[in-house]
């Protein structure tokens, strides 16, 4: 039986400023193994030098009215800052196919 892969997660990065995934579960989103924790620790199974360096990583469950902004925590190595975000805005974004960096900074403050 297949997945049901209901959580969109899109990565901004150096090179590529809307890479697309998704992923089972929130937990797994954000998780060591495949989700933003491993992207920001360099542990993701991606093509670094072809995407860049992440940036910030945006994770929306369909059908929710607030998604997540995600970067890594300058503070505290290995570990990730998370903040919601209005849905609607996440998908003003998908249309665009990327994210401005200092509108998404301007959560994190």
């Amino acid at each position: 039986m297949k997945k049901v892969r209901d959580v969109n997660y899109r990565a901004i990065h150096t090179k590529n400023s809307w890479r697309k995934a998704s992923h089972e579960s929130i937990a797994n989103a954000l998780g060591n193994t495949r989700g933003a924790k491993a992207l920001f620790n360099g542990k993701a199974a991606i093509d670094y030098d072809k995407h860049g360096q992440p940036l910030y990583v945006l994770v929306w469950k369909e059908g929710e009215l607030n998604g997540l902004v995600v970067k890594s925590d300058p503070n505290n190595e290995n570990e990730i800052l998370t903040v919601e975000i209005p849905v609607h805005l996440i998908i003003k974004y998908e249309l665009i196919g990327s994210a401005q960096f200092s509108e998404l900074e301007q959560f994190f403050k």
